[in-house]
């Protein structure tokens, strides 16, 4: 482990003791989204697979990148014929391999009532930005993805 990293662990040790609750007190019910808690996150979604559908795009291209505390990737290229994926240019982005599996994503951040939820579809129905915060009183597991560069083949 490099100087830095330890020094990094220290501080991330320091600062959770720091923010620790006292012996026996309890935090407040974690509280989902209001637009999950008000249905508007699932009808939003509802409407963006409708639109997929009837755009009826089975071959397409894009690139998505992955936002979170994790190693950055960069932009990963997808390419999806037929409905099925073709080609990715990195395989640790299978999550985000194709427009279904995006509406997957979001689908389990509704179902599991993130604490956090912003989504912004394009006129397709497609994810163009999403960001989640599953856990209210969770560091660090915020995450989210972009896409950009959607071309119907």
């Amino acid at each position: 482990m490099t100087k830095r990293c330890l020094l990094l662990l220290v501080l991330m040790i320091a600062a959770g003791a720091a923010t620790a609750l006292p012996a026996g007190a309890q935090l407040p019910p974690a509280t989902p989204d209001p637009s999950i808690a008000d249905g508007s996150a699932q009808q939003a979604l509802t409407a963006a697979r409708a639109r997929w559908k009837r755009a009826k795009v089975r071959s397409y291209d894009y690139e998505v990148k992955r936002t979170c505390f994790c190693p950055y990737t960069g932009w990963i290229a997808v390419k999806v014929r037929g409905g099925v994926v073709s080609k990715r240019s990195n395989a640790a982005a299978s999550d985000l391999a194709s427009v279904p599996r995006l509406f997957r994503v979001i689908q389990r951040a509704i179902t599991d009532k993130a604490h956090k939820l912003t989504v912004r579809y394009g006129a397709r129905g497609v994810p163009v930005e999403v960001f989640m915060d599953s856990i209210q009183y969770a560091a660090d597991d915020e995450w989210g993805f972009d896409v950009r560069r959607f071309k119907r083949r």
